[in-house]
């Protein structure tokens, strides 16, 4: 629990919500024709959402290197 920053758990909080408004049956709240998006039924433009925004905080994890431990000094070399 010592490694979780605010960075990490919102993160986490993030990916946790975008998959369950992706994948749990909340999208048959969104499985509508009418409601039409620029042409496309609601329920594309749904998971479209949810895909962007989940490729989005993957490409934030990954620039913040949110799965690597905390550099320490014992893993550093010393140069003569």
């Amino acid at each position: 629990m010592k490694y979780f920053t605010p960075l990490k758990l919102s993160i986490y909080g993030g990916m946790l919500f975008s998959f369950i408004m992706l994948e749990s049956p909340i999208v048959m709240l969104a499985n509508r024709i009418e409601p039409m998006v620029m042409g496309l039924p609601f329920l594309l433009v749904w998971n479209l959402l949810w895909w962007f925004v989940l490729t989005a905080l993957f490409l934030v994890a990954y620039f913040t290197n949110w799965g690597s431990p905390a550099p320490t000094t014992a893993h550093t070399t010393k140069q003569p």
